[in-house]
């Protein structure tokens, strides 16, 4: 049940794409995996440890996992002189492609949802800043799954990092991917360029281009248009070009050793994967969806607006459109039955040091909680939990475990099966075993949350407030983060983008039954 302690000290620049690559080593990586070739090949692929951020390693191919997906701009390999490195900065440390891959075998679907680069989060620093930001720094891959836990209560079981290198090598053995333009289209920074409208094989450099292409004009009535939809734009993109390259894999013959060793020598030297994502996991997950279909795929991002913050391109999460997404990626079947792994526990820190702190979150660790360190300003004489509108139970269930009873205290900022541990002077430990619900002092329990309450009411019912267990208890407040621009936040890169107009032409998909056919 315990989890890896060590957490990596590599740092990689970051700045943009290759999402794409991680889905295909997802689908196609274990072909042929019968061959002891391809199975060494796999073997040899490089790995980075991000330590005990991941989700428990209990987990089995068998059981639904999410995937981080993080696309790079590490140039490694690629000549100066290339299109590629136009108009980058080298050395920036950014993770602008984030995706959250969910494989569940229970159901053989598959989820892919996006968080736009430019979402405002609160990074480990303990200021606020946008998450492309979170890889910089020491530890930077860790840094991000935490991010992410903390900020959307999303678990994260594994992760894999790609560059422009591997994407391009990826597409070469595919042959190319199909995509469909409505009319001529191009980006001058990313240097894409399609002068025709209709159905395109793009080529390794193009589809890297496309992949790219953050500024992206359409060519209509004789003048060139931006599509005004910037990154939030670029991210549907991808994810049609994701399903595409499925396809093509698919349709390529995976079961071919030779295409199989291709796409694997392909992510050698390009794709990392965390120390726990072995050849045995992979065999169970290619087992499990071999016979998938990439129009299956259920794609989606998560909804934000644009919200500018002292010269910052921020996009605010639309928190009441988000939730129903990121519940699909809590993998809580039952909120009333949850299990320790199901459990996001931050134990609170006045730094990223903290010894005390670290020994907390290895014994919850080891009893099964999916825990990490996280700085915050909150401090508390008397040992506290602090649950937010559906962890209620969850705070309850780590209570059991601890040796002296705490405090409980509602934050209404804390998502998904949550809880943030605050250790005061009275924190006895953590137990081995729980205590059962009956030897602890009902009167000290929280009380059911609004949300709890509205879920047990039939929607003709109107809800009774729980009392003072939904709604913010006196001491609960934390200190706002800086808000100031720092190290760990991006400059501003171009101006806000406007919405995307979803029926401007050269925006993929625009036309349905055309683009269909473009295979």
């Amino acid at each position: 049940m315990s989890k890896r302690s060590n957490r990596s000290r590599r740092t990689w620049a970051q700045r943009l794409v290759l999402s794409i690559n991680a889905v295909l080593v997802i689908a196609c990586i274990g072909a042929g995996l019968g061959l002891m070739r391809v199975r060494h090949a796999i073997e040899s692929l490089p790995v980075v440890d991000i330590g005990s951020s991941l989700a428990p390693s209990t987990v089995e191919s068998s059981e639904p996992r999410n995937v981080l997906i993080i696309g790079t701009d590490n140039a490694e390999g690629i000549d100066k002189n290339d299109p590629v490195m136009k108009n980058r900065d080298i050395g920036t440390s950014l993770a602008d492609v984030i995706m959250i891959l969910r494989v569940d075998p229970t159901d053989h679907s598959v989820r892919l949802l996006s968080i736009p680069r430019d979402t405002r989060v609160e990074l480990p620093s303990g200021r606020m800043g946008r998450i492309n930001a979170a890889m910089a720094g020491i530890g930077g891959e860790a840094n991000l799954v935490r991010t992410i836990k903390y900020n959307f209560g999303i678990p994260i079981d594994n992760y894999i990092q790609l560059d422009f290198l591997g994407f391009r090598k990826l597409v070469e053995v595919l042959g190319g991917v199909p995509v469909y333009f409505t009319t001529p289209v191009r980006d001058r920074n990313s240097g894409l360029a399609i002068s025709e409208p209709g159905c395109h094989l793009l080529d390794p450099n193009q589809a890297l281009a496309y992949a790219r292409a953050r500024h992206f004009y359409f060519y209509e009535d004789g003048k060139w248009r931006p599509d005004g939809s910037g990154d939030l734009g670029r991210i549907t993109r991808q994810q049609d070009f994701i399903k595409r390259a499925l396809r093509s894999a698919a349709e390529k013959g995976l079961r071919n050793p030779t295409t199989a060793l291709g796409l694997v020598n392909a992510a050698s030297s390009a794709v990392r994967m965390d120390t726990t994502l072995d050849v045995g996991t992979l065999v169970g997950l290619v087992r499990e969806f071999q016979d998938f279909n990439p129009d299956s795929l259920q794609s989606m991002q998560i909804p934000t607006k644009a919200a500018p913050r002292g010269g910052v391109a921020y996009q605010d999460v639309i928190w009441d459109e988000a939730e129903p997404l990121l519940e699909q990626f809590r993998g809580v079947a039952d909120p009333g039955a949850l299990r320790p792994s199901d459990i996001i526990v931050q134990v609170s820190s006045t730094s990223q040091t903290d010894s005390n702190a670290a020994t907390i979150e290895q014994a919850l660790d080891g009893v099964g909680f999916n825990a990490d360190v996280w700085k915050s300003g909150a401090k508390s004489r008397s040992t506290t939990i602090y649950y937010g509108p559906s962890s209620r139970r969850a705070a309850i269930q780590v209570a059991s475990y601890l040796e002296s009873f705490p405090q409980f205290s509602y934050d209404e900022s804390l998502r998904g099966y949550q809880v943030r541990l605050t250790p005061g002077s009275d924190f006895g430990g953590v137990r081995k075993e729980p205590i059962g619900l009956e030897d602890m002092d009902a009167d000290k329990l929280p009380e059911p949350t609004d949300a709890e309450l509205a879920a047990s009411q039939p929607p003709s019912q109107p809800v009774v407030n729980g009392g003072e267990g939904g709604k913010a208890s006196p001491g609960s407040e934390v200190a706002s983060p800086d808000e100031s621009p720092s190290n760990d936040q991006p400059a501003v890169e171009d101006t806000q983008p406007p919405e995307p107009d979803e029926g401007a032409p050269g925006v993929v998909p625009t036309d349905p039954e055309a683009s269909a056919l473009c295979r």
